[in-house]
C-alpha cells in the first residue's frame, strides 16, 4: 500500500504544480492569480480526478470507489475518500491557505478514525514568503503534531493578491499514524 501512497503523493503534488501553471497562463501572468485562486474543495476534487484517471497505475487492479466530502464520524466531512470493497479506505484532508489552528483541527479529526483499516493523508498548500522557505510556523506545527510522518514537501513561486513581495505556494503531505 505504501506504493499506492506514494503515486498519490506525487499525483497531488502534480495537480497543484499544473494548476498553478494554468492559472497563471490563462491570465497571461499579467495577474496575481496563481493556486490561491482555487478553492480549497475545488483542489481536492481536482486530486481525485486526477488520481482516478490514473486509477489502474495507482492502485492495479484494487479499484476503490472514489468519494468527496464523506461523514466518516470523527468531527465533519472528510474532503477525499477512496473505499475500498475489502473495508479499506485511504482518506485525505485538505487545506489551503489557513491558520494553524484549521490544520490542529483537521489532524485530530483524523486521528479519530481507526487505524486497522485506514490510511489517513493531510495535505496542505500554505503561502509562504521566500525568507520563511522551507518551512513556516505553521508547517513547524504540524511536524510537532504528535502521529505525523511527512510524505513529501516541496515549494514553487506563485501568485497571489494578498502581500507585494514574492510569495511561494509550499506544499505538504502528511500521514497520520
Amino acid at each position: 500500500m505504501q506504493q499506492c501512497i506514494k503515486k498519490i503523493t506525487d499525483k497531488i503534488i502534480e495537480t497543484a504544480k499544473n494548476e498553478n501553471d494554468q492559472l497563471m497562463e490563462i491570465v497571461n501572468n499579467n495577474s496575481n492569480l496563481g493556486i490561491f485562486h482555487m478553492p480549497e474543495l475545488a483542489f481536492a476534487y481536482k486530486c481525485g480526478k486526477h488520481i482516478m484517471q490514473n486509477k489502474n497505475n495507482i492502485f492495479g487492479d484494487n479499484i476503490p470507489q472514489w468519494c468527496r466530502e464523506v461523514d466518516l464520524g470523527n468531527g465533519g466531512p472528510s474532503d477525499l475518500v477512496f473505499i475500498f470493497d475489502n473495508g479499506y479506505k485511504i482518506v485525505i484532508e485538505f487545506k489551503m491557505r489557513d491558520k494553524v489552528d484549521a490544520y490542529i483541527f483537521d489532524l485530530e479529526k483524523l486521528s479519530k478514525l481507526e487505524n486497522e483499516k485506514t490510511i489517513k493523508l493531510f495535505c496542505v498548500i500554505t503561502d509562504t514568503m521566500k525568507k520563511d522557505l522551507p518551512f513556516d510556523g505553521r508547517i513547524k506545527k504540524i511536524n510537532n503534531f504528535k502521529t505525523v510522518y511527512e510524505l513529501d514537501f516541496q515549494s514553487f513561486k506563485t501568485k497571489q493578491t494578498w502581500y507585494e513581495s514574492d510569495v511561494y505556494a509550499s506544499i505538504g503531505i502528511w500521514e497520520i499514524i
